[in-house]
């Protein structure tokens, strides 16, 4: 074993130490941000009331309890938009609804469940 060896050891036991420093900030900072209900505030820049904002909030908890279900239950991207142009009917912006699926990402625990499970089959573009 040379220095080298030794130094270079010492350099991944640091990166690691920080590395798990960084995801331990990470994850309290979505948990801080996660109480503020960022989903609210994109919700109301778009002028959304309170009835959408109900409706909208059902459908994700509908969605995120089918994603643990059985597969032929899992929600489809065809389905979310549907429901989702239900609830916005005069809302056509593709954003809007990218904005609102990017902001489950930061959301409570069980829309961040969801927002990994919508990435990671394709939905969003």
């Amino acid at each position: 074993m040379t220095q080298r060896d030794d130094d270079l050891r010492a350099k991944v036991a640091d990166l690691d130490a920080r590395l798990r420093e960084v995801e331990a900030l990470q994850a309290l900072t979505l948990r801080i941000l996660s109480t503020t209900r960022p989903l609210d505030g994109v919700l109301a820049q778009y002028g959304a009331s309170q009835a959408q904002q109900d409706s909208l909030y059902r459908l994700l908890d509908t969605l995120a309890g089918r994603i643990k279900g059985p597969e032929r239950e899992h929600p489809t991207p065809a389905y979310f938009r549907m429901q989702f142009a239900e609830i916005f009917p005069r809302q056509e912006d593709r954003a809007f609804m990218d904005l609102v699926v990017e902001t489950l990402r930061i959301e409570r625990p069980l829309y961040r469940e969801l927002y990994v499970y919508m990435t990671s089959r394709g939905w969003m573009k």
